[in-house]
């Protein structure tokens, strides 16, 4: 069997030499680097779905891809997928017939004379967008067989023109039958602002500035309350035609941004983890500095010199009278607007418009002299000005090629414009099509405290220059400085930041030397203007509580047995991340190996694909199940695809945790099941209440609320379906989805469905049920009973049973559910609320009203003394009218005997059917009082 796998990963500018950081694959059967293969038969794709989960800011995403070979002969099929160019990718799998192959990320092995000769792509951005790399890999389906492919990548949003902006590549390269994107926000500090633009299928298009008010995709649905947001893009086969035939549908992205309140930022602290956002905002803007070097050579003829022209004509009448400018020209020659930097008038305007506009392009790149003259006239201008008079010093700097005139060896162009700026002018580039050194550029911008960007050949160069600038065009701080104590912090990330500009943000991530410490200080200096600013606070922290870890984990932290949360993964990503930025501007081999070697070490340790570590794709035991009953359908096709344990296998199940199950376990009548019937167990007096709850589709029901005290909330979502023909119900609802949320000792996010159950705390675990299996960590156990039940036990003390309903053929008013009981509630709190959990510590008396009291009211009365007497339930202060009854639960097989309450369980529950409904799968709040939110 043929397996290739292309990686077009890294970063851009590590392209076309032998300093190129590109990691390797390698495959236990064949493999080999290469071209994408022609196809002349494309296989059916039956399953395209992307999940994405943001946490403050930092990303998990999950693609899955299922494929099927129609044809009576063996067929080479291809995956590709953009991801961003900033994400490291953790995890690939592919299923193939019987066979799995799961990657491993390990550390790139010198290779002397290795077994194979790799072929490596010459480009990363191989028939990839500006800001993604290209992910692909190919395989042959044998004939009547199918595979799947499941990728995980993750990322830290960058805030830019105050938004954070998550994108997501929708390329099938073909109509789907299941099309699905699914995005999950949490930010601790609440949303402001939430949009889903409409698709685009160029990354480039658009300034920044409100082009994009078209509105969502068709089909997309936007669920949000203050903390959380759920976003499901989810188009049929005939909306996807009307997009593109070709399933090439764009970019499915999200702006968003989050509530601010402190000058000294936002901090987080988990797990002995911290991270430091710091967007400070209503601050007086910096005056700029700023010369525009601008290519004017003979390759700029056209619509690109055109284009950039106009662009500075906008960005012109941008500046603040506070600001200076000069203008620069360059091809062979260097050619000065003004020997000065000049001040903002209608007049310098109106001549600067005039002196570009008459650039015409000729001759070759002189990109050293460009350059030491812009920095010279900032030098010069910086001199001789106020030291009182605080100002940014900025270049914007241009071209579309190679130097080719004056100095054309790199390494002196970049220790040249090093030494001459001295760290007190930053250097910001624009490279424009394809000829350009974007290597150079992008080194240039790292070695002087700037930015860059690409524009591709086809793309409008003016509206990159202006959306480029706007990011800039409002400085408010230099010479920023966050400290904290040394002897509380250590492995921080960079604290020292040349500039903060208006909607941009600041992260910083450490690790608490102390876990039991109850405040961090922190402290800003900054210049701003004439001033300058010093913010002081003490931030308290909240106790960190030691997290269980699980025997047999692969992770290799000595220091650390805590399970991994998202503060520490994105502590991890920013570290690894500034190691290689280090790497980049080193001339020092040595320098350059040491910080190689942390990069890998940190790298394999978090599961990420780095230029320096690798992907082994190992082939697994072959499999008697089918691929998909082997992972679950959800992980093969639907969007709760796996996102592979980010540790490891510390949580994944193994044959020595499997054990014969009974699917007819003896469990407590306090439950919900079938339409749903709630069925209340009061075991004092041995009474059994019953009632029903007619809800709505998609409402989500608070099932059990007690996340102040025992730190566990379980909520229920329904499903509807037609009422069986002659019934008095115009519709039945079942339960479809249970979430169960455990706060204690640390938080973990269980979702059951008839199909699989996703496990979510350190880790993210997706088992299918319909198999046998135990899986165990943090305080918590979860046991699947195939296609039977899934038990969850929490601290021992606290346990739930969920029913599985399945059909083979189900009527039309029937559909595939779930049933909740609660087994163990010792460890639930007196106050304890929900449909069911208000009633586990309550007992509950019947009485015969008027005629008088029943002799035995826990047997079933034969007949009615008086008809005109009603029985009333007393149960928490209330008066409940009630009537015998018969049901049957436990999937129809066992009838019980209870006292029914009518219409809706009013006057039985506290407060009416509205007061239990959730916002979100998650959401701990209770219209009772007795939880607070805390959404994450």
């Amino acid at each position: 069997m043929l397996l290739l796998l292309g990686l077009c990963l890294g970063l851009p500018a590590f392209t076309g030499s032998q300093d190129s950081l590109a990691p390797g694959v390698e495959l236990e059967e064949a493999w080999r680097w290469g071209d994408t293969l022609d196809q002349k038969t494309k296989p059916l794709m039956t399953e395209f779905s992307v999940k994405s989960t943001i946490i403050s800011r930092y990303t998990f995403t999950t693609v899955a891809c299922r494929m099927l070979n129609r044809a009576s002969e063996d067929q080479e099929v291809e995956f590709q997928m953009q991801i961003p160019v900033a994400a490291f990718i953790t995890n690939f799998t592919m299923l193939i017939g019987d066979k799995v192959y799961q990657g491993e990320i390990t550390e790139k092995e010198k290779k002397n004379g290795d077994r194979v000769k790799e072929e490596r792509n010459k480009t990363t951005e191989d028939n990839g967008e500006k800001g993604t790399e290209m992910f692909r890999a190919s395989l042959v389906i044998p004939s009547k067989d199918k595979a799947v492919f499941l990728l995980s990548y993750e990322e830290l949003l960058q805030r830019r023109l105050g938004k954070y902006e998550h994108i997501i590549s929708v390329r099938p390269q073909q109509l789907v039958g299941r099309l699905t994107v699914e995005v999950t926000i949490l930010e601790r500090s609440g949303i402001t602002s939430l949009e889903v633009l409409p698709l685009r299928n160029s990354r480039q298009k658009g300034s920044g500035r409100g082009e994009d008010d078209a509105g969502p995709p068709p089909s997309t649905v936007i669920n949000q309350n203050d903390t959380f947001a759920k976003v499901v893009f989810k188009p049929s086969v005939v909306q996807q035609a009307k997009i593109a035939q070709n399933g090439i549908l764009g970019d499915f992205i999200i702006r968003y941004d989050v509530n601010r309140e402190q000058s000294i930022g936002d901090i987080q602290v988990l797990n002995g983890y911290f991270v430091h956002y710091f967007a400070p905002k209503d601050l007086p803007p910096l005056p700029k500095n700023v010369v525009f070097v601008l290519d004017s050579s003979a390759s700029m003829v056209g619509i690109k010199l055109r284009q950039t022209k106009d662009a500075l004509f906008t960005i012109l009448h941008d500046l603040r009278p506070q600001d200076r400018f000069n203008i620069i020209g360059f091809s062979n020659q260097i050619k000065v607007w003004k020997d000065h930097l000049v001040t903002v008038t209608s007049k310098n305007i109106r001549d600067g418009k005039v002196y570009i506009h008459h650039m015409s392009p000729n001759g070759g790149t002189d990109i050293n002299g460009a350059l030491q003259r812009g920095i010279r006239l900032l030098s010069d201008y910086v001199a001789h000005n106020d030291i009182e008079d605080r100002s940014v010093s900025l270049i914007i700097f241009l071209t579309d090629g190679k130097p080719t005139v004056g100095e054309t060896q790199t390494l002196k162009i970049l220790s040249n414009a090093k030494e001459a700026a001295r760290g007190q002018i930053c250097i910001f580039t624009i490279g424009i099509g394809n000829d350009v050194d974007f290597k150079l550029l992008e080194k240039l911008s790292l070695e002087n405290c700037g930015l860059t960007r690409r524009v591709h050949e086809e793309e409008d160069a003016g509206s990159q220059l202006i959306g480029f600038y706007d990011e800039i065009r409002t400085p408010l701080l230099s010479d920023i400085r966050i400290d904290y104590p040394p002897s509380l912090v250590e492995h921080v990330t960079k604290t020292l930041f040349p500039n903060y500009f208006n909607g941009s943000e600041i992260i910083i991530a450490g690790k608490l030397v102390d876990r039991k410490m109850d405040q961090l200080h922190v402290e800003v200096t900054a210049s701003n203007s004439k001033k300058f600013v010093i913010l002081k606070k003490d931030v308290p922290v909240e106790p960190q509580k030691v997290g269980n870890d699980v025997t047999g984990s692969s992770r290799s932290n000595s220091d650390s047995k805590e399970d991994s949360n998202h503060i520490e993964r994105l502590w991890s990503y920013l570290t690894v991340k500034e190691l290689m930025s280090s790497w980049l501007q080193s001339d020092n081999e040595q320098e350059k190996e040491q910080l190689k070697q942390k990069v890998g070490t940190l790298a394999v340790n978090y599961h990420f694909l780095t230029p320096f570590t690798s992907m082994k794709l190992k082939k697994s035991v072959t499999q008697t199940e089918r691929p998909e009953d082997s992972y679950g359908m959800s992980a093969a096709i639907g969007p709760e695809t796996v996102m592979q344990s980010l540790r490891g296998t510390n949580m994944q199940p193994g044959p020595a945790l499997k054990r014969p199950y009974n699917p007819r376990i003896k469990i407590s009548k306090t439950s919900v099941d079938g339409d749903p019937h709630f069925v209340v167990d009061f075991a004092l007096s041995q009474l059994t209440v019953c009632f029903n709850i007619d809800g709505e589709p998609g409402d989500i029901l608070r099932l059990v609320s007690d996340h102040r005290d025992s730190g566990v909330t379980v909520n229920g979502e329904l499903i509807g379906a037609p009422a069986p023909p002659n019934g008095h119900k115009k519709q039945r609802t079942y339960f479809r989805t249970i979430t169960i949320l455990v706060n204690k000792p640390e938080r973990s996010y269980l979702e059951i469905t008839p199909n699989r159950v996703i496990l979510d705390g350190g880790d993210r675990l997706v088992l299918p049920c319909n198999q046998s299996v135990v899986v165990g960590s943090r305080g918590l156990e979860v046991s699947v009973s195939a296609s039977a039940n899934v038990t969850v036990t929490i601290q021992g003390t606290i346990a739930f049973v969920i029913l599985i309903h399945l059909y083979k053929k189900p009527a039309p008013y029937q559909r595939n559910h779930l049933g909740f009981y609660i087994s163990n509630s010792k460890g639930l709190s007196s106050n304890c609320h929900g449909l069911l959990g208000q009633f586990l510590n309550q007992d509950a008396k019947l009485t015969e009203e008027p005629a008088g009291l029943v002799k035995n009211l826990t047997d079933p009365p034969f007949h009615q003394a008086d008809k005109r007497s009603e029985t009333v339930l007393k149960v928490k202060g209330h008066r409940v009218p009630v009537v015998w009854k018969q049901r049957k639960i436990y999937n129809g097989e066992e009838e019980i005997d209870c006292w029914f309450a009518r219409n809706n369980a009013a006057k039985l529950i506290d407060g009416d059917y509205k007061d239990y409904l959730a916002s979100h799968p998650f959401d701990t709040e209770t219209a009772f009082g007795l939880g607070i939110l805390q959404g994450h």
